[in-house]
């Protein structure tokens, strides 16, 4: 990874001091140190290989004290130039061995975390502006983990890219009436408000870092992808989103989602693990708080069978309406999928040949079929009326018929993959070109470098950023020339949908547009080159889905 590493220990000359509000930016950026000067306060940043970088910035007062469970207040005020040069602290959390393939352990954790990271190629002109939301679960995750760095998407696409903190876990997600804030009425959803608000301030500040808040293009994986949908979909944000980017997002609706009367047993149920009320968790130290609750969520995880409701939910006020339930608003939309989604949880295998302990897979076809009534309930009630036996079958007369293997794992790799994954992706994109609007759907093949196997969830986020040679990632990812020209060829595609809403690179040319029947699969990577487009991705198995 070319850029500025989040383990940077640059530390500027003592002698440097308040001079540079003085300076004026160009003598500053002579002597290494760039200042911005937006209105939220100037900035001493960093400069490296032409672009700079501003890390660690409030956008929000810190959620402690009294304003935890609350909405995000205003950011405070400083005197002088701030020091901008190192990231701010994640939120508090736990990383999972199977998260750990995308997370490094963050260098500090604290419930104060609202802070957000910027890369520009310069602090004049009127660029795009990309805004990163993390992936991970609502659980894990920083703006300034090693995979998003965007040093190199900010050079080679001429944007600027924000990454964000916001709160996670319990301090993010967990919901109850007696929460409720009076100003907002929101009782939830505290982390999507934090993204909100994180969209407020570059619409109030990007201008002073060469952006144009008339151009924000909100781009987010997994529970991130979701989080741009839930952002989106609310006509409260209006104006501050103009394009969206969803990567492997998952477009939630009942009974998977429930409402802050579905969660306000778990959040009671945790307060009496802690011997307190709802309302007194505002007083337990941050940290018992999260151990707490991580620890409890595994066993009501396992009692109620079911998604533990930390999570965004559908409130009324911050998310109106389950994502699967709303369309999504009239501007370009870039969504898709990787090929093996499921891997990441059931089957990842690290570099050195030995399996990532993850979810358990099935051991045999009758606990396949069990695990696959229950995700056929959650995750498409629509289905209720299939037998799982059937559907089986055509999974693995469809596996056969492509010489793929057949077994219990691997089955339950492809219908997790589609049932959590592709069909939503598929059937958003549809409907969004049926109302008219750009959208473009595509597919990322390439797969992990051997001795690991397949294209799991997030494996497409180092190509997005050009972090695929980053040493927390070179010996998953891969650093041939393949994966040289993947990288260039997505962040190509991703910063130029971002300056004009359609996708395109040097190498792999322009998209196909997918068409109002879900047909145009742009396949990224893969033994086939950059980039190469299908009508459609395992038609078999999404016909069964009738996606």
């Amino acid at each position: 990874m070319i850029g500025f590493g989040r383990r940077d220990v640059v530390r500027l000359g003592a002698g440097l001091g308040m001079g540079a509000a003085v300076l004026g930016p160009s003598l500053a950026r002579a002597q290494g140190a760039p200042v911005a000067r937006p209105p939220a306060g100037a900035l001493r940043g960093l400069e490296r290989d032409g672009v700079m970088a501003f890390k660690g910035i409030p956008y929000a007062a810190p959620p402690i004290g009294a304003l935890r469970f609350r909405p995000p207040g205003p950011a405070p005020a400083w005197n002088g130039v701030r020091d901008a040069t190192r990231a701010g602290a994640a939120s508090i959390q736990t990383i999972p061995p199977w998260a750990a393939w995308l997370y490094d352990q963050p260098a500090s954790m604290d419930e104060d975390c609202l802070t957000l990271n910027l890369w520009t190629p310069g602090l004049e002109g009127r660029r795009p502006v990309m805004v990163w939301i993390h992936g991970g679960a609502w659980r894990t995750g920083e703006g300034a983990a090693a995979g998003n760095d965007g040093a190199a998407l900010s050079r080679l696409g001429d944007v600027v890219v924000v990454t964000v903190n916001y709160r996670l876990n319990a301090l993010g997600f967990l919901a109850h009436p007696d929460l409720r804030d009076p100003g907002t009425g929101a009782a939830a959803n505290w982390g999507v408000q934090d993204q909100v608000a994180a969209l407020r301030w570059v619409r109030d500040n990007i201008a002073a870092f060469g952006g144009d808040p008339g151009n924000v293009t909100l781009f987010g994986q997994s529970a991130g992808g979701t989080s741009v949908a839930n952002i989106a979909q609310n006509p409260a944000n209006r104006g501050l989103v103009h394009k969206m980017i969803i990567q492997s997002g998952a477009f939630f609706g009942p009974p998977a989602l429930p409402d802050v009367a579905g969660a306000a047993a778990y959040a009671e149920a945790l307060a009496a693990r802690l011997s307190t009320t709802v309302a007194g968790l505002k007083a337990v130290p941050a940290r018992r708080l999260h151990d707490t609750e991580l620890a409890f969520a595994r066993e009501w995880g396992a009692q109620h069978g079911g998604r533990v409701p930390v999570l965004p939910i559908a409130d009324g006020v911050v998310i109106p309406q389950p994502p699967r339930a709303a369309p999504l608003p009239a501007m370009p939309l870039l969504i898709g999928t990787v090929r093996d989604e499921g891997v990441f949880w059931f089957d990842l295998v690290g570099p050195d040949g030995k399996p990532v302990p993850g979810s358990r897979p099935p051991a045999d076809e009758a606990s396949l079929l069990v695990m696959l009534r229950a995700l056929m309930a959650g995750n498409r009630p629509s289905s209720a009326g299939m037998a799982p036996e059937a559907v089986l079958e055509r999974y693995k007369a469809a596996a056969a018929g492509r010489g793929t293997p057949t077994d219990p794992r691997s089955l339950w790799v492809a219908l997790y993959t589609d049932l959590g994954f592709r069909v939503d992706a598929t059937e958003v994109a549809r409907a969004h070109a049926r109302a008219g609007q750009p959208v473009f759907l595509y597919e990322f093949a390439h797969p992990l470098a051997a001795p690991a196997h397949g294209v799991p969830h997030c494996a497409e986020i180092p190509f997005v950023f050009g972090t695929n040679a980053d040493p927390y990632f070179a010996a998953k990812s891969g650093t041939g020339p393949a994966e040289a020209a993947l990288a260039r060829a997505m962040m190509q595609g991703w910063a130029r949908f971002a300056r004009d809403g359609a996708p395109s690179s040097d190498e792999g040319g322009a998209w196909a547009p997918v068409s109002a029947s879900g047909e145009g699969i742009n396949v990224l990577g893969g033994p086939e080159g950059v980039r190469r487009v299908l009508p459609r991705v395992r038609g078999e198995e999404m016909a069964v889905w009738g996606a």
